[in-house]
Protein backbone atom coordinates (compact mmCIF):
# COMPACT_ATOMS: atom_id res chain seq x y z
CA UNK A 1 0.00 0.00 0.00
CA UNK A 2 1.37 3.30 -0.91
CA UNK A 3 0.97 6.43 1.45
CA UNK A 4 0.33 8.73 -1.65
CA UNK A 5 -1.78 7.86 -4.58
CA UNK A 6 0.37 7.33 -7.66
CA UNK A 7 0.49 9.45 -10.25
CA UNK A 8 -0.13 7.74 -14.06
CA UNK A 9 0.87 10.14 -17.30
CA UNK A 10 -0.28 9.30 -20.68
CA UNK A 11 1.34 11.72 -23.14
CA UNK A 12 2.55 12.12 -26.73
CA UNK A 13 0.99 13.48 -29.81
CA UNK A 14 -0.47 10.32 -30.78
CA UNK A 15 -3.88 8.77 -30.50
CA UNK A 16 -4.41 7.36 -26.74
CA UNK A 17 -4.03 9.23 -23.89
CA UNK A 18 -7.34 9.53 -23.32
CA UNK A 19 -8.55 5.71 -23.58
CA UNK A 20 -5.68 4.75 -21.47
CA UNK A 21 -7.15 7.40 -18.90
CA UNK A 22 -10.44 5.39 -19.25
CA UNK A 23 -9.24 1.89 -19.50
CA UNK A 24 -7.45 2.97 -15.64
CA UNK A 25 -11.35 4.76 -14.49
CA UNK A 26 -13.19 2.02 -15.80
CA UNK A 27 -10.73 -0.52 -14.11
CA UNK A 28 -11.12 1.74 -10.38
CA UNK A 29 -15.03 2.18 -10.95
CA UNK A 30 -15.16 -2.44 -11.76
CA UNK A 31 -13.55 -2.42 -8.10
CA UNK A 32 -16.17 0.26 -6.41
CA UNK A 33 -13.73 2.68 -6.27
CA UNK A 34 -14.98 6.46 -6.58
CA UNK A 35 -13.35 8.28 -9.68
CA UNK A 36 -13.52 11.51 -10.49
CA UNK A 37 -13.51 12.75 -14.25
CA UNK A 38 -12.31 16.15 -15.09
CA UNK A 39 -11.60 16.65 -18.77
CA UNK A 40 -10.62 20.44 -20.42
CA UNK A 41 -11.16 20.71 -23.56
CA UNK A 42 -13.79 18.36 -23.79
CA UNK A 43 -17.59 19.75 -23.80
CA UNK A 44 -20.75 17.98 -22.84
CA UNK A 45 -21.77 19.57 -26.18
CA UNK A 46 -20.04 17.50 -27.77
CA UNK A 47 -22.01 14.57 -27.03
CA UNK A 48 -18.55 12.31 -25.99
CA UNK A 49 -19.47 8.74 -25.20
CA UNK A 50 -17.79 8.58 -21.72
CA UNK A 51 -19.99 11.10 -20.37
CA UNK A 52 -22.54 8.25 -20.95
CA UNK A 53 -20.66 6.15 -18.08
CA UNK A 54 -22.58 8.06 -15.38
CA UNK A 55 -25.60 5.82 -16.25
CA UNK A 56 -23.65 2.72 -15.23
CA UNK A 57 -22.05 3.80 -12.40
CA UNK A 58 -24.68 6.18 -10.81
CA UNK A 59 -22.93 6.20 -7.31
CA UNK A 60 -18.87 6.22 -7.37
CA UNK A 61 -18.49 8.50 -10.96
CA UNK A 62 -18.59 12.42 -11.12
CA UNK A 63 -17.65 13.75 -13.99
CA UNK A 64 -16.96 17.21 -14.98
CA UNK A 65 -16.69 18.65 -18.74
CA UNK A 66 -15.21 21.87 -18.67
CA UNK A 67 -14.31 22.41 -22.54
CA UNK A 68 -15.67 25.91 -23.80
CA UNK A 69 -14.87 23.84 -27.50
CA UNK A 70 -11.31 23.56 -29.38
CA UNK A 71 -9.11 25.90 -28.21
CA UNK A 72 -6.78 27.15 -31.03
CA UNK A 73 -3.44 28.88 -29.11
CA UNK A 74 -2.24 30.37 -32.28
CA UNK A 75 -5.47 33.22 -31.72
CA UNK A 76 -6.21 32.00 -34.91
CA UNK A 77 -10.19 31.14 -34.94
CA UNK A 78 -9.45 28.21 -37.68
CA UNK A 79 -7.17 25.69 -38.40
CA UNK A 80 -6.56 22.67 -40.73
CA UNK A 81 -5.83 19.25 -39.52
CA UNK A 82 -5.15 17.21 -43.01
CA UNK A 83 -8.24 18.09 -44.91
CA UNK A 84 -10.72 18.96 -41.94
CA UNK A 85 -10.96 22.14 -40.39
CA UNK A 86 -11.11 22.80 -36.44
CA UNK A 87 -12.94 25.95 -35.46
CA UNK A 88 -12.16 28.25 -32.02
CA UNK A 89 -14.87 30.16 -31.56
CA UNK A 90 -14.03 31.08 -27.83
CA UNK A 91 -11.94 34.36 -26.78
CA UNK A 92 -8.44 32.74 -24.68
CA UNK A 93 -9.81 34.16 -21.53
CA UNK A 94 -13.04 32.19 -21.67
CA UNK A 95 -10.73 29.07 -22.17
CA UNK A 96 -8.43 30.34 -19.57
CA UNK A 97 -11.20 30.83 -17.24
CA UNK A 98 -12.73 27.02 -18.20
CA UNK A 99 -9.26 25.70 -17.36
CA UNK A 100 -8.95 27.35 -13.81
CA UNK A 101 -12.63 26.40 -13.01
CA UNK A 102 -11.71 22.57 -13.85
CA UNK A 103 -7.95 23.04 -11.90
CA UNK A 104 -10.26 24.49 -8.80
CA UNK A 105 -12.87 21.42 -9.32
CA UNK A 106 -9.68 18.96 -8.64
CA UNK A 107 -8.72 21.09 -5.56
CA UNK A 108 -11.73 20.85 -4.30
CA UNK A 109 -12.15 16.42 -4.62
CA UNK A 110 -8.77 16.71 -3.08
CA UNK A 111 -9.19 18.66 -0.20
CA UNK A 112 -12.83 17.04 0.63
CA UNK A 113 -13.43 14.84 3.40
CA UNK A 114 -13.68 12.03 1.64
CA UNK A 115 -11.85 12.08 -1.42
CA UNK A 116 -11.90 9.76 -4.33
CA UNK A 117 -9.35 6.83 -5.03
CA UNK A 118 -8.60 8.22 -8.67
CA UNK A 119 -8.95 11.60 -10.43
CA UNK A 120 -8.43 11.74 -13.93
CA UNK A 121 -7.18 14.81 -15.36
CA UNK A 122 -7.94 14.54 -19.13
CA UNK A 123 -5.55 17.17 -21.34
CA UNK A 124 -4.52 18.95 -18.44
CA UNK A 125 -1.07 18.57 -19.38
CA UNK A 126 -1.85 20.43 -23.04
CA UNK A 127 -4.17 23.15 -20.90
CA UNK A 128 -0.25 23.70 -19.42
CA UNK A 129 1.90 23.84 -22.62
CA UNK A 130 -1.24 26.06 -23.96
CA UNK A 131 -0.44 28.82 -21.66
CA UNK A 132 -4.02 28.16 -20.07
CA UNK A 133 -2.53 26.78 -16.64
CA UNK A 134 0.17 27.44 -14.68
CA UNK A 135 2.37 24.52 -14.51
CA UNK A 136 3.73 25.34 -10.67
CA UNK A 137 -0.17 25.69 -9.54
CA UNK A 138 -1.12 22.41 -11.21
CA UNK A 139 2.12 21.12 -9.54
CA UNK A 140 1.24 22.40 -6.33
CA UNK A 141 -2.09 20.89 -5.99
CA UNK A 142 -0.82 17.47 -7.46
CA UNK A 143 0.85 17.74 -4.22
CA UNK A 144 -1.70 17.69 -2.26
CA UNK A 145 -3.69 14.18 -3.67
CA UNK A 146 -2.73 12.15 -0.26
CA UNK A 147 -3.89 9.03 -0.82
CA UNK A 148 -5.56 9.74 -3.89
CA UNK A 149 -4.18 8.42 -7.57
CA UNK A 150 -4.00 10.86 -10.14
CA UNK A 151 -3.77 10.52 -14.42
CA UNK A 152 -3.04 13.03 -15.90
CA UNK A 153 -2.60 13.72 -19.84
CA UNK A 154 -1.67 15.74 -22.59
CA UNK A 155 0.75 16.32 -25.69
CA UNK A 156 3.87 16.91 -23.96
CA UNK A 157 4.85 17.10 -20.50
CA UNK A 158 7.65 18.92 -18.57
CA UNK A 159 10.45 17.40 -17.71
CA UNK A 160 8.92 18.56 -14.05
CA UNK A 161 5.93 16.62 -14.29
CA UNK A 162 7.92 13.19 -15.53
CA UNK A 163 9.91 13.96 -12.55
CA UNK A 164 7.08 13.98 -10.10
CA UNK A 165 5.21 10.97 -11.88
CA UNK A 166 5.52 7.26 -11.08
CA UNK A 167 4.45 6.36 -14.80
CA UNK A 168 4.44 8.21 -17.84
CA UNK A 169 3.59 6.53 -20.92
CA UNK A 170 4.11 8.40 -24.30
CA UNK A 171 1.87 7.94 -26.99
CA UNK A 172 3.62 8.45 -30.47
CA UNK A 173 1.97 8.83 -33.86
CA UNK A 174 2.66 6.79 -36.88
CA UNK A 175 0.06 7.44 -38.84
CA UNK A 176 -3.86 9.29 -38.12
CA UNK A 177 -7.04 9.64 -39.78
CA UNK A 178 -7.40 13.38 -39.60
CA UNK A 179 -4.12 13.33 -42.00
CA UNK A 180 -6.32 12.13 -44.58
CA UNK A 181 -9.44 14.54 -43.42
CA UNK A 182 -10.92 11.63 -42.05
CA UNK A 183 -12.89 12.90 -38.84
CA UNK A 184 -13.62 11.50 -35.45
CA UNK A 185 -15.25 8.37 -35.67
CA UNK A 186 -17.98 8.25 -32.24
CA UNK A 187 -17.01 4.92 -30.30
CA UNK A 188 -13.87 5.00 -31.63
CA UNK A 189 -12.34 8.32 -30.82
CA UNK A 190 -15.48 9.99 -28.42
Amino acid sequence: MTKKGLIYIFEGDGKGKTSAALGVALRMLLNDKKVVWISWFKSLSWQISEASLTKFFVSNLEMFFAGEGFFLKSGEKTARTGRATVYDLTSQEVHKVAAEKALSYVEDRLGGENPPELIVMDEVIRAISDGLLSEVEVLRIVEKRRKTHLVLTGHAASKAMIEQADLVTMMKKIKHPYDKGILAVKGLDY
